[in-house]
């Protein structure tokens, strides 16, 4: 499958990383040991997706609560690509930095009567909708317990959203008709976030690694919570090559009032969840 232009300058600035760091750290292992330095992975995760977004009117109304899969016709299921890498900074301490992006879009015939920001969609209107989220996460890690073939540890870091949504359609903004009345809200959003990980290298070739982060958050004029959790299995079929399967959950919720720095008053939930493929290149 062809590498998404997206994620494709993410992936040659970590290939040049590993190529320029990779000689001068790399050290002859012990299969299954976890001595990495430094280590890239390349994920293809197909999730199944949930969505939902509200947006009230700038006077006070309340906005329909939209399912982007039922109301809309987002797709339930798509193909996205993730990049992470990681170095360990001494014995015990480790960073990571990751990168993923889910993006869609869709035209359907509505329904139902949906009404978003200041616009009004009317049942049979054709509306076009795009909804798009970019996450970026860096973290640090302490191992409590570190073992050649096994690690568990605490993780903190912060996690990173741009989030965007857009109607598009013929409706009414403010009681006026219009053959394109779009409406459109944008959020930047970083959380703190705290967690565990765990990896066990059970045989010389095999490796077992999980990892959860969680944040909930309410403050001001935002409310919302995190959830990030994955397990995945690996195979190494050399010292520094490993191919793996795994299944990962993120689940994130947030409630804005529109106050602060806030560009909307509404509500926006998304969670996915599936299989992801891996490929680990480590030294």
């Amino acid at each position: 499958m062809p590498l998404k232009k997206s994620l494709r300058p993410a992936v040659l600035i970590a290939a040049a990383t590993l190529c320029a760091t990779g000689t001068a750290w790399a050290q002859p292992r012990a299969e299954g040991n976890l001595d990495e330095n430094l280590w890239m992975q390349l994920g293809v995760f197909r999730p199944n997706i949930d969505s939902t977004i509200r947006a009230n009117s700038p006077g006070g109304a309340i906005g329909t609560t939209i399912s982007g899969e039922d109301d809309l016709g987002l797709a339930d299921n798509s193909t996205v690509g993730s990049l992470l890498i990681g170095a360990r900074l001494g014995e015990r301490w480790r960073l990571e930095f990751e990168y993923f992006k889910l993006d869609r879009s869709t035209t359907r015939s509505l329904t139902r009567t949906i009404d978003f920001g200041d616009a009004s969609y009317p049942v049979s209107a054709s509306l076009g909708s795009e909804f798009e989220s970019t996450v970026y996460r860096l973290s640090g890690g302490f191992s409590f317990i570190r073992t050649p073939n096994a690690e568990l540890g605490v993780v903190a870091g912060l996690h990173h959203t741009d989030f965007r949504f857009a109607v598009e359609g013929a409706g009414t903004i403010g009681g006026v008709g219009s053959a394109a009345a779009r409406e459109e809200r944008k959020e930047k959003l970083t959380l703190p976030t705290i967690g565990l990980y765990h990896t066990w290298a059970f045989s010389p070739r095999w490796i077992l690694g999980s990892r959860a982060d969680y944040f909930s958050l309410n403050h001001d004029d935002k409310k919302g919570t995190l959830l990030n959790a994955q397990v995945n299995l690996l195979y190494r079929f050399t010292p520094n090559v490993a191919l793996g399967v795994g299944y990962r959950l993120n689940d994130y919720k947030l409630q804005t009032t529109g106050g602060g720095a806030s560009s909307w008053d509404g509500e926006v939930r998304y969670k996915f969840r599936g299989p992801q493929v891996l490929l680990n290149v480590g030294f």
